[in-house]
């Protein structure tokens, strides 16, 4: 970032407001959680400045001097003051406040000047950041504050701020563009001057799709998108397939594009372009070891005459993350400094992130390959510059030919077919410990759950599970703990087990559990949700695995989290509660942005109440099982959070006039896929009024099929959604689930490759924010909802409730059945086929439930007379009661016996 000189204040008018920055008294610091910081007056560019010094150790965070102030700002003006310092790269900030809204100027990624440089910041370059306004321009203001926020480097260092004016200007404020939207401004006029196909369909202003391939846990993650370019590397160059027949040029605009799974499921993903003279298929492979990733393709002459093809690899600066990703990094533009050739290896030079170094990407080419511009070097310093690596082939009819390029990780690298073979077998084994068969209109709901598997362990760094490669490149504890009880439930405890030990590690002394973590360390942005999805993690680990061992060493941490949220109750509790909306808040987490839908004003969201709770149970549980001393001071505290939860949950309906179960107390907003969280993992169902529950989804149920048929308008929803499927089990509302499946599996983008990205809209084409493709959270909302509709446990009696999620639809023919299914009492095998005059079930497995299992009638007529291995069996309130006494156990009901069930074994 380079700073703006100052202008020669001769002649300007007297500032609004003026700092010499000589009494450090009255900029005090603050930092977060572990951050250590410290102001205090020291050498300035004239008599005194403010220093700020920071030490982040270990976590990520901030350190922040403050002044207080009452001003009203002029329409236009500008912040000019001095500054020098010492450190890494780091995040610097200012900010202006106005009570809960927050402006600011950010210079990303930023190593402080060790001489004093003069700084000045338009007001158009000031930007709304956060808080409950709708008005987001800047008028009065209460605080201004320096920041130094942890980025790249972190460690220790100290900024130093003197003279500090605020300048009023005539005119309107204006803001330059930053460089990265002057490079999208570039490319996307260079887009719309030349013919559709040139350029990504991202820089037309349409919204474009992608998905991942990826490593099993060793971070490599490349992308493909829905037009056959890939993108080999986080943030790096793309390549982009054109074929040339007779003159004529075709690419994504002008074929017939197809995306596929190797399998239908397994993460070899593929596009295929079909045109009347030939077919193109591109397959990215990502090696499963992260040894290399290649782009396969395969040419076919389709036409009955022998032709001439130019198969066309065009190596551009941009990425297939598109533009409008902008958290974590900002997509599109991905400048090229350079490309070296040496025979078939070309060496890719790009800046790096941290800004300080160059990253040299190694890409090997198959020999025989033409390369434009041949004999001269490209103009980088123009938004389009890159290379083609051109095939020309000469095909018979029928006949195809294959061109591989590879970009190895390391020294050596596998042979695409060998990596292919090794990377097939793998998946295969890894995402068939659980196998799901349902009839033949129901294959695509079976491939996606294998698929959401793969997405999950793909997206992961060694122990760090994070939702995706790109926008949410980093570890939350919330999407962790849930993609851990889904690895879990599918056979992977090895994965979940890693994740927990490695968090474990990223606590605070304080036993406040981090949000989430990067490369940065903890963040200490508090999310009071964390401590009991920590806590369940921990537990649930055990249920599965009965590794005392491990629970022993993480004892320390549950009940450092447990006595953390034991503080944040009850500061809830303390001082004068006799307002009038004290009973919508009385004891419970304070507010927190953990909900997204929050990030404007913390509130009193219910979603971290119930993970509390959740928390307080399984805390106590494990006390009790290793005998620990606590256990009866835990049992206390979940007892009295539990009381003063439903409390709020009964008031609240009161005083908002509302007949539901709200998001958060404080605001009375309706959140059904927030609630969920109520019935699991809250396991709170039987303790909620079941009239407000109910209303809950009942409502829910009708705005569903309002915006299903087109009656409700509607721009976009997140696939977090898919929770519902799992609450409509659990409630019985088995008859309409079909219709929430049908309509979240149409919101697949593209449907073959089986995954949502974190927003789904409406329009498939309108341009917006979508987070990663696949976004792993939700693929593992997904599978915990599918595993519920075959087995789920019910925590109130102990018991596996099977086949709740299942209609006649998934028990025609063969009907349905799950292998392997992993559950806290051992594996399951469950099978389950036939219709309203008679059905038949088995259950093997090694699952031996204390509470039985239990097997509701799946079809609205009365339930007729049943067996279980022959002996005749009462139905109560339409389920069969089920001891877990011994396996298999044969279920008959009605005129079972005349039906032709095979084994699915």
């Amino acid at each position: 970032m380079a700073l703006i000189p100052a202008l020669a204040l001769s002649g300007a008018a007297p500032p609004v407001f003026s700092d010499n920055m000589e009494d450090a008294v009255a900029w005090p610091s603050q930092s977060s959680d572990s951050v250590a910081s410290s102001s205090r007056s020291v050498a300035g560019s004239v008599g005194r400045a403010v220093g700020l010094s920071y030490d982040f150790g270990r976590v990520s965070g901030y350190a922040v001097a403050r002044r207080k102030i009452d001003l009203t700002l002029p329409a236009n003006f500008e912040i000019r003051f001095r500054m020098r310092g010492r450190g890494g790269r780091n995040d610097i900030q200012l900010k202006l406040t106005d009570g809960d809204n927050v402006w600011w100027k950010v210079w990303p990624n930023r190593r402080p000047a060790s001489d004093w440089e003069e700084v000045v910041v338009p007001a158009g370059e000031i930007t709304f950041a956060w808080g409950p306004a709708n008005d987001h321009h800047l008028r009065p203001a209460d605080g201004i504050e320096m920041v130094v926020a942890r980025d790249r480097d972190g460690g220790a260092g100290t900024i130093a701020i003197d003279e500090l004016q605020i300048i009023a200007l005539a005119g309107k404020p204006s803001a330059p563009t930053a460089q990265e939207d002057r490079a999208y401004h570039e490319l996307a006029a260079l887009a719309k001057a030349t013919p559709r196909g040139t350029y990504p369909r991202t820089f037309l202003g349409e919204q474009s799709y992608w998905t991942l391939a990826g490593s099993d846990g060793t971070g490599l993650a490349a992308l493909i998108d829905e037009d056959a370019a890939v993108e080999f590397q986080n943030g790096s160059f793309s390549i982009s397939p054109s074929v040339i027949v007779d003159g004529s040029t075709f690419d994504w605009h002008n074929v017939i594009a197809s995306q596929r799974l190797a399998d239908n499921r397994l993460p070899v993903p593929s596009v295929r372009w079909t045109t009347p003279r030939f077919t193109l298929n591109t397959t990215l492979l990502a090696d499963h070891a992260g040894r290399a990733a290649f782009a396969a393709y395969v040419l076919a002459n389709t036409e009955l005459v022998r032709r001439d093809y130019g198969l066309r690899l065009k190596i551009r600066p941009w990425q297939v993350n598109p533009p409008s990703q902008f958290l974590s990094q900002r997509g599109g533009a991905s400048p090229i400094s350079s490309i070296e050739r040496s025979g078939n290896e070309l060496t890719i030079v790009q800046p790096a992130v941290d800004g300080d170094s160059l990253a040299r990407r190694r890409l090997t080419v198959e020999q025989g390959a033409d390369f434009s511009p041949a004999n001269r070097v490209p103009d980088f310093s123009t938004a389009s510059a890159g290379i083609d690596v051109v095939y020309r082939l000469t095909l018979k009819p029928g006949e195809a030919r294959r061109v591989v390029l590879t970009m190895p990780t390391g020294a050596k690298s596998p042979t695409f077919d060998s990596s292919l073979t090794d990377t097939l077998g793998h998946w295969r084994t890894a995402l068939g410990r659980v196998a799901i068969y349902v009839p033949p209109t129901k294959q695509a709901f079976a491939d996606t759950v294998s698929t959401a598997l793969a997405d999950i362990l793909m997206s992961r760094d060694g122990p760090m599970l994070k939702p995706g490669t790109r926008s949410y490149n980093r570890a939350w504890i919330r999407d962790g703990a849930m993609m851990s009880e889904a690895l879990l439930r599918m056979g992977r405890p090895d994965v979940a087990r890693n994740f927990a030990d490695w968090y474990r590690g990223q606590l605070f002394a304080s036993g406040k559990v981090p949000c989430c973590v990067d490369f940065r360390g903890a963040d200490p942005v508090p999310e009071n949700d964390s401590q009991g999805e920590y806590i369940f993690l921990v537990s649930e680990l055990y249920r599965f695995t009965r590794d005392r061992t491990a629970l022993e060493r993480d004892w320390p941490a549950v009940l450092a989290a447990a006595r953390y949220m034991d503080k944040l109750r009850l500061s809830e509790r303390s001082g004068d509660k006799s307002g009038p909306n004290s009973a919508l808040t009385f004891g419970l987490m304070p507010p927190s942005i953990s909900h997204e839908g929050y990030s404007a004003k913390p509130q009193y969201s219910l979603w971290d109440d119930f993970w509390a709770l959740r928390g307080y149970g399984d805390a106590t549980a494990l006390a009790v099982l290793l005998g620990k001393p606590e256990a009866s001071g835990l049992a206390a505290s979940r007892d009295q959070f539990a009381g003063d939860l439903h409390s709020a949950v009964r008031a609240v309906r009161d005083h908002w006039r509302i007949p539901f179960i709200p998001g958060a107390t404080s605001l009375g907003d309706f959140d059904p896929t927030s609630t969920t969280i109520a019935l699991d993992p809250g396991n709170e169902q039987h303790r909620l009024d079941p009239a407000a529950l109910d209303a809950t989804f009942e409502r829910y149920w009708a705005e569903f099929g309002q915006r299903a048929s087109g009656k409700r308008a509607w721009a976009d929803y997140t696939p977090y959604e898919t929770r519902t499927i799992g609450a409509f089990v659990r409630l019985g509302w088995r008859d309409r689930i079909d219709d929430l499946i049908d309509f979240f599996m149409a919101g697949r983008r593209p449907a073959g490759w089986n995954q949502w990205a974190e927003v789904v809209g409406r329009d498939p084409r309108e341009v917006r924010f979508i987070g990663d493709m696949p976004h792993a959270w939700v693929a593992s909302d997904f599978i915990r909802s599918a595993l519920d509709m075959f087995a789920w446990e019910r925590r109130t009696d102990q018991a596996l409730v099977l086949g709740g999620g299942l209609s006649g639809a998934w028990l025609a023919g063969q009907g349905s059945a799950i292998r392997g299914v992993a559950t806290p009492y051992g594996s399951l095998d469950f099978a389950m086929s036939g219709n309203r005059q008679g059905l038949v079930a088995t259950i093997e497995g090694t699952a031996r439930p204390p509470g039985g299992f239990v097997l509701p009638w799946p079809f609205k007529d009365p339930p007729p007379a049943a067996t279980v291995n022959g002996r005749r069996s009462k139905w109560r309130q339409r389920e069969l009661h089920i001891p877990a006494t011994g396996h298999p156990i044969t279920i008959r009901a009605g005129h079972s016996a005349s039906l032709d069930y095979k084994d699915r074994s």
